[in-house]
């Protein structure tokens, strides 16, 4: 954008043009968190602009504002938070994996130790969508321009990537155990979607 505006009208970051940033922390199909009641992260190329952009946000959030210290600090907080879930969820998955190999009811046991009142509610699954899937890889990318190889972050990845092809093997062993013939079999999949109860639009 920087270059964009240099090389097309002779403007000059935070001299001809201002840039004011804010991390979108949407939840499709979340009826509860609305834009107005999520708090909203902001930030700004300078001092005033951000301020500018604070107060434009607040006149419209319920739930307030966060002014950042700056643009890379309001992307960094979002990129980890989309990696914090990844992780989380990459865990949960690992543990569907080894309680089903063990005979446990992966979601009986996530129930038991969600008595706990600081247990951290997650479910296994597929990761989907163009945040969660995708945010992590950022991190690990600039990671390692910085010369630091990330593992936990490269880990959840890994494990969530492989969730797709581990539903499908664990469905065609299903189809094993009850007789069904393979290759003449016929999968009908309903309502595929990255998450429950997101409109199509």
């Amino acid at each position: 954008m920087c270059a964009y505006f240099r090389t097309t009208f002779g403007l000059k970051f935070n001299t001809g043009f201002f840039v004011g940033y804010s991390p979108e922390r949407i939840n499709p199909g979340d009826k509860k968190h609305t834009l107005t009641k999520i708090l909203k992260v902001t930030s700004g190329s300078t001092r005033d602009i951000a301020q500018e952009i604070d107060a434009l946000y607040r006149s419209i959030i319920v739930a307030g504002t966060y002014l950042a210290p700056s643009i890379k600090v309001a992307e960094a907080a979002k990129v980890i938070e989309n990696s914090q879930r990844d992780i989380n969820i990459a865990f949960v998955n690992e543990l569907s994996k080894i309680f089903r190999r063990l005979d446990l009811d992966t979601q009986a046991v996530l129930e038991a130790a969600g008595t706990k009142w600081n247990f951290l509610k997650f479910t296994p699954g597929l990761v989907g969508g163009h945040c969660i899937g995708v945010d992590p890889y950022y991190l690990a990318e600039k990671a390692m321009q910085s010369g630091y190889t990330p593992e936990i972050i490269l880990a959840g990845r890994r494990m969530n990537d492989s969730m797709g092809a581990y539903v499908a093997q664990e469905t065609v062993k299903l189809m094993v155990a009850k007789g069904t013939v393979i290759n003449k079999a016929k999968v009908l999949i309903l309502g595929m979607t990255f998450k429950e109860n997101c409109p199509r639009y």
